[in-house]
């Protein structure tokens, strides 16, 4: 079992974590390493979270209050866009599990959550990552773009 809840301070390694999880790796590849992190692009959907509006995050835990998962949107000027930009008044929703906790329904409840939150949100998906697809299909996200070899993805509309 887990439950969700707001991510607070004591939070903010885990929700760095999770971005670095979040980070899609191909398979046959090696993990990527974690100076990416610090790479502007990447930096960006974390650095002084908490401080913009818009900026909201909420974390799974389990039933020792272990956290599980991250998922959180941000508002992105034009200027410095996500991976999955649409436009600077559409957060961008970013979300990880722990490995094994993956294919139990975290995810999907982090991303219900925020969606009650936000109606009309993105975000990107690599195009050869068939799983988080098609959760992200399901929950009623719809191709509109893409970037290299990300898939930018809407939910709600414009």
């Amino acid at each position: 079992m887990f439950t969700t809840r707001a991510a607070e301070g004591v939070d903010h390694d885990f929700l760095w974590e999770m971005l670095y999880q979040a980070l899609h790796v191909r398979p046959g590849d090696p993990p990527m390493p974690r100076t990416l992190l610090d790479a502007p692009d990447i930096a960006h959907y974390l650095i002084d979270f908490g401080s913009r509006d818009g900026d909201d995050a909420r974390v799974a835990v389990d039933d020792s209050d272990l956290p599980i998962g991250a998922a959180w949107v941000r508002l992105m000027p034009a200027d410095d866009p996500g991976y999955g930009f649409v436009a600077e008044h559409i957060p961008e929703i970013s979300m990880a599990v722990v490995p094994e906790w993956r294919g139990r329904g975290v995810g999907t409840q982090l991303i219900r959550d925020l969606i009650a939150r936000h109606p009309v949100i993105s975000l990107s998906v690599d195009n050869d990552n068939v799983g988080a697809m098609r959760l992200y299909e399901r929950l009623g996200f719809v191709s509109v773009g893409t970037v290299g070899t990300s898939i930018t993805m809407l939910r709600g509309l414009l």
